[in-house]
């Protein structure tokens, strides 16, 4: 009997020495250099080229940057303040963000004579729709655009935007009306991978 309670305190002394959840460290360097590439992945979407005469459909490659981001479900022990690598969780179940997107034509404007570089900033309420935003989320936004003219001069408008967004927000559709008759209409695919 003596022997058995031996072994059985032998075994239990074991296994109390084997860490039972070995914590392993993150590999934060990975984690933002994938992250980085993928920002670097472009959306794509048709941009207007119109004068007073003509108009036509021009290609138009996006990417998508969010600096600042507000959830307003976020719980009492974290920030409601995310920067730049933003949780689609906390995105897509109630936030309000600013956004930065710069646009690049993959040909030259025919009618309206901008330049092929643009930039966007903006701000943008997202809210859900679906499972709390994890299926479907639908945003709203304004945004103010910035462009050069092929002749040197500078371009800017006001215009808004709605979209809807799938998958955790990865993937979605966004239209915009911008209050400028030589680029009234944008329709985008939206890709961003957080």
């Amino acid at each position: 009997m003596h022997i058995l309670k031996v072994i059985n305190t032998l075994i239990i002394l074991i296994f109390l020495n084997i860490p039972a959840l070995p914590q392993e460290k993150e590999n934060t360097t990975g984690k933002y250099i994938s992250w980085t590439l993928l920002q670097a992945v472009p959306s794509f979407g048709f941009v207007q080229d119109a004068n007073s005469n003509d108009a036509r459909i021009q290609l138009a490659l996006k990417w998508n940057i969010t600096p600042v981001n507000f959830s307003f479900t976020a719980n009492k022990y974290v920030s409601p303040f995310q920067f730049f690598m933003i949780n689609p969780v906390r995105r897509n179940t109630g936030s309000i963000e600013i956004f930065i997107q710069p646009e690049l034509a993959t040909a030259s404007y025919s009618y309206n004579n901008f330049n092929k570089f643009g930039l966007s900033t903006g701000t943008r309420l997202i809210l859900p729709v679906s499972e709390m935003g994890e299926n479907i989320s639908a945003s709203i936004g304004g945004k103010y655009n910035y462009r050069n003219l092929n002749s040197g001069e500078k371009y800017q408008s006001f215009g808004i935007e709605a979209g809807i967004y799938f998958i955790a927000g990865i993937v979605g559709f966004q239209a915009g009306y911008n209050f400028d008759s030589r680029s009234r209409y944008t329709f985008n695919f939206y890709f961003k991978y957080f």
